[in-house]
Parts: C-alpha cells; sequence; structure tokens
C-alpha cells in the first residue's frame, strides 16, 4: 500500500495528505506537536484578518465558506482547517513532536518525543514558515518594568487595554495590522525597517491575487528576473496601511529601534512618552534542528533546501519562494506539490 508520513498538520499538512489520497496514497500519516489543527494560527493574535480573500485561502477538496472575495480571519480559517480535517477523516497523531529523523537504506525513521517511532519510505515537511517568532530575550537583570509580547503571545486583553504607550518594532503586514488595532485607544510608536513596497489589496473591483494569478506571477519561476525583482521588493498587500495612512491615524513613526535598548537602564523613552509594553513583530525563522541528522551526510556548503531536494522520498513544502511567489501562501501548495517527483510506494 502507498504510505507516507506528513510533519505537521497546518494547512500546508492538511492539503498534502488531501492531495496524496488522491494519487493514490492511502496510508498517509499526519504527525502533529500540538492538540490541535493549525496550531500556529490558533496562537496568532485576535483581530487578525488573512491579506488572502477566501477564494485564495481555501484547500483543494473544499471550500471555505462565505464571501469568496472578502477576507476571513484567523477564527474562521482555524474552523474551516478543523472542517477539512474532519470532513476528509484525516489521520492525524496529536501530541507527536518530531524530534529525530534518520535516513535509513530503506527510508525514514521518524522519533517523536513520546516515544513513537514511525517508518516510511516518503516523509513530507509541512510545517510552515512561521514556527519560531523572532524575539529578544531580556536580561534577568534588565530594568524593563513592561511587557514584551510577539504577535503569538499578546492576548486580547492586551490588545483592548486603553491609554498605554506601545512600541510596535517590524512594520510589515503584522507589525502594522496590530499598530492600527492599538492606536484607536492608545498612544502606538511603529518603528520601521526598510523601505517597504505595497500592493493595493484590490484592484478594479478584484482581490490583488486575482490579477497576479491571471498574470501568471504567482507561478513565475523564481529564476526568472521578473521574480528576482519581486523577491527583492517583497511587496504585500496594505490596505490603509501605508505610511501616511498610519501617521493619519495618529501612529507615530520612529526609526529602526535598537533592541539593545531593552537592556539599557534607562527607560525606553520615545518622543517624551515612556513605553510601558513593547511587541515584535520582526518576522520567523524556521526550527529544522529534527532534521539535523538527515541532512548529515548532505554537503556542508548546500543551502538547507538544496539538501532536502537532493535526499530521495523527502520533501518540503508550504515555504517562501521555493519554486516561486506563491509557493508560500495557501494557494501555492497544490501547484509545488505537483511538481515533486513522488516515489511509487
Amino acid at each position: 500500500m502507498k504510505q507516507a508520513i506528513i510533519v505537521g498538520a497546518g494547512h500546508a499538512g492538511l492539503a498534502t495528505a488531501y492531495l496524496l489520497r488522491q494519487k493514490g496514497y492511502h496510508k498517509v500519516v499526519i504527525l502533529e506537536a500540538s492538540n490541535a489543527v493549525g496550531s500556529a494560527w490558533r496562537n496568532r493574535y485576535e483581530g487578525l484578518t488573512l491579506f488572502t480573500s477566501r477564494r485564495y485561502s481555501q484547500l483543494p477538496g473544499l471550500n471555505i465558506s462565505g464571501n469568496a472575495s472578502e477576507y476571513p480571519s484567523k477564527q474562521e480559517f482555524v474552523e474551516y482547517l478543523e472542517q477539512y480535517a474532519a470532513a476528509l477523516s484525516l489521520d492525524i497523531r496529536f501530541g507527536r513532536k518530531v524530534v529525530d529523523v534518520r535516513n535509513d537504506t530503506d527510508g525514514f525513521t521518524v522519533n517523536c518525543s513520546n516515544g513513537e517511532t514511525y517508518h516510511s519510505k516518503m516523509l513530507f515537511v509541512c510545517t510552515g514558515a512561521f514556527q519560531i517568532p523572532h524575539s529578544y530575550q531580556l536580561d534577568s537583570n534588565s530594568f524593563y518594568h513592561g511587557k514584551v509580547f510577539t504577535p503569538e503571545s499578546i492576548g486580547d486583553r492586551h490588545l483592548t487595554c486603553e491609554n498605554e504607550n506601545w512600541l510596535v518594532i517590524g512594520d510589515g503586514a503584522c507589525g502594522r495590522q496590530l499598530a492600527k488595532m492599538l492606536v484607536k485607544k492608545n498612544q502606538v510608536f511603529l518603528s520601521m525597517g526598510k523601505a517597504r513596497s505595497f500592493l493595493p489589496q484590490r484592484l478594479l473591483g478584484k482581490d490583488i491575487l486575482f490579477w497576479l494569478d491571471k498574470l501568471g506571477l504567482t507561478r513565475l519561476e523564481k529564476q526568472h528576473w521578473l521574480a528576482k525583482k519581486m523577491r527583492k521588493k517583497d511587496p504585500f498587500p496594505a490596505t490603509g496601511s501605508r505610511n501616511y495612512q498610519l501617521a493619519k491615524d495618529g501612529i507615530t513613526l520612529c526609526k529602526r529601534f535598537n533592541l539593545n535598548k531593552l537592556n539599557s537602564e534607562k527607560p525606553i523613552t520615545l518622543k517624551g512618552q515612556v513605553i510601558d509594553k513593547v511587541i515584535i513583530a520582526t518576522g520567523y525563522n524556521n526550527d529544522f534542528s529534527w532534521l539535523e541528522s538527515c541532512l548529515a551526510q548532505q554537503a556542508s556548503n548546500q543551502d538547507f533546501f538544496d539538501k532536502v531536494s537532493d535526499i530521495s522520498g523527502l520533501y518540503i513544502l508550504s515555504q517562501p519562494w521555493l519554486s516561486s511567489r506563491g509557493s508560500g501562501l495557501i494557494m501555492g501548495i497544490e501547484h509545488d506539490f505537483n511538481l515533486l517527483d513522488l516515489l511509487e510506494c
């Protein structure tokens, strides 16, 4: 019987399980470290709205309910993932954090933190691109009396606070959205990084991804000159989040913040205001340490993703720019899956 192991029960892992089943791989096991599907989405802040409309936020095999042209909330998307897993009766093993993978002569041996071991000739890494938020660990002797949050750790009670001075470090889509939420009842400073490029969220009444998809730009091979230019500029849809719009909303834009100041003996003061709370929204790192044993024999000068692609039966999905701009988007999973050279096992 055709079989495979998938690591991660987020949207990428669930979609991959469905696509494998369509290819005749009926014994597919999903190993998930948490106790529920879509844990990365569950841990994000309340009020998060996807910047892809429902039409481009659904997985193969099941449409997401609601107006296809509107944008789902975090909670809507989590509920959709639950419905997807239930409707397809996927074999998900919760509480199985993968701690080590070994590449044997007859396939992959996958060891989990609970002591269980799994084996298959095919292993799919679907842990997503939002694994570990960039954060700054405060020195134990730090002066800082306030709270430092990431987009995952901030709770609803903090987002509904009033009359506080907030510093949001990181002006990507996430940082800008958080700043807009907080400024309604607080003083907010947004620390700017590199110059940003923006796309309109809608154009001529259509989601911007509609046009990018129709023009083939989401599937343009990453080696294409135009794809390289897109990657360098890294534009993202932003409605009401351009610099002048944020300033109009009352958000104070400031230059890049030196994180070392969080360990200074002096309190953080911006424009004469002492900062009460800080959000670090500067992006994410991947944690593939559990694959080190598997990749140990690959050339040390190889890029991580090249190492993975050189091992027969090992596949990775839902990472930015694996093949194209769409690789890191929900809508790009099926496209990248169809590019894989699957084993017959």
